[in-house]
């Protein structure tokens, strides 16, 4: 190793060491209670138990120091200082402000406030938050650097390069459909628009920022963005069927099997650009999205396909990883895998139903709707929470393996 790379390297991990101290110091100074001379001594009086002396005002500097955003802020400067990166700033404080948040989510479920209106309320305002905090402590340039690789990774699964005149202008338009979804969030809670309007303002406007990034990059380039090109599905395609395993003859049925599906899929998006909430367009893609795991069981066989279903689901790999330490195993994580499942189709069949009525031309009770899929919610979470036991339930709602979205 010659005296330069031991020098950039020495450097490095300085800087590590640097910024995990002055975290851990911040964190113990968050956490520990400060002790009065009178607490350590209870002979020793205070100041304000002390005839003739006046309390001092304590030091603006650590005033400001003491409050969270404050510290954070005196964080970020002392590693900037030394010379830390931007991308390993934003990680200190989207930890510091992740800690903070899951308190607040964890406080909701316990005070009883977990009704999907409540939690919409505080997903909405930990999501506009962020992006002020983030901003209030990494400055201007150094937000948006933090930010456009994420929004631009959200938009982008094929790892397309971009130029930077193309990530500028994705950006902006991805920050528009961001605000245009918040703006739907915060009308459907003050209800100024129902479910059924926000969701097909919603989709409306992801319509039309597809269309606007379609426009800006050109057809061939967009459908590489989405990873939906040949050479991108052959890779996804590998990637999602490593534990299946498939023989060579298989993974070629199951290859082309995809490629249809994204053809199709891509014409009815055409098809119905401008009406993507219509209840023909739903139904087309419920049916297109049948036929494609009808064609991947019948390769795979049912057993196969039934456990590559259960690999590429979130809860189900979550509460495998966690059954230890909440207490299932494998017959519970079955249960509620299952039980999970059903409540989804339910209301997806549900809310499908009442959509096609409403297309008809009758009338629809929105309200009784939205009533009845917070019964049938209330119903499966009592179901679980009976069969689980308290202690089990509590940990895996903590950690959002119950979504039951009325």
């Amino acid at each position: 190793m010659n005296r330069e790379l031991r020098y950039s390297a020495s450097l490095a991990l300085n800087l590590v060491l640097a910024a995990g101290i002055v975290l851990l110091f911040l964190n113990k100074s968050k956490r520990m209670p400060v002790l009065s001379a009178a607490d350590v001594n209870p002979k020793i009086k205070t100041a304000s138990e002390t005839p003739g002396m006046a309390t001092q005002p304590k030091s603006s500097r650590y005033t400001d120091i003491a409050s969270a955003s404050n510290r954070r802020q005196w964080l970020i400067d002392q590693l900037r200082a030394a010379g830390v990166p931007n991308s390993v700033l934003a990680r200190v404080v989207q930890s510091d402000l992740d800690e903070q948040w899951q308190k607040r989510f964890e406080e909701a479920g316990e005070k009883g406030h977990a009704d999907a209106d409540s939690m919409s309320r505080l997903q909405l305002e930990h999501d506009r938050s962020e992006d002020a905090e983030m901003r209030a402590a990494l400055g201007e340039e150094g937000f948006k650097l933090w930010d456009q690789e994420k929004q631009l990774k959200e938009v982008n699964c094929g790892h397309l390069q971009f130029t930077t005149s193309e990530a500028d202008a994705l950006y902006d338009l991805k920050k528009q459909l961001q605000q245009r979804q918040w703006d739907l969030v915060q009308a459907r809670l003050n209800g100024d628009m129902d479910e059924a309007d926000a969701n097909s303002a919603s989709d409306k406007a992801y319509a039309e920022f597809n269309q606007q990034m379609k426009s800006l990059l050109g057809d061939e380039r967009y459908t590489k963005s989405q990873g939906l090109d040949a050479d991108s599905a052959a890779t996804n395609l590998m990637f999602d069927l490593a534990k299946a395993n498939p023989s060579d003859s298989q993974f070629q049925d199951l290859l082309k099997a995809q490629q249809e599906f994204n053809q199709r899929r891509s014409e009815l998006d055409r098809k119905y650009q401008d009406d993507p909430s219509s209840a023909d367009y739903a139904d087309q893609v419920k049916a297109l999205d049948a036929a494609h795991d009808q064609e991947y069981q019948r390769v795979l066989g049912t057993n196969v396909f039934d456990a590559l279903q259960k690999s590429q689901d979130v809860g189900y790999t979550t509460m495998k990883k966690c059954e230890t330490i909440w207490g299932l195993d494998d017959n519970k994580i079955d249960y509620v895998y299952g039980s999970l499942k059903y409540y989804e189709k339910s209301v997806e069949d549900y809310q499908a139903q009442a959509q096609a009525l409403q297309a008809q031309g009758q009338n629809v009770d929105w309200d009784a709707v939205k009533k009845n899929l917070q019964q049938f919610g209330q119903q499966t979470q009592q179901s679980l929470q009976s069969y689980l036991g308290q202690d089990s339930f509590n940990k895996m709602q903590r950690n959002g393996v119950f979504q039951f979205n009325q």
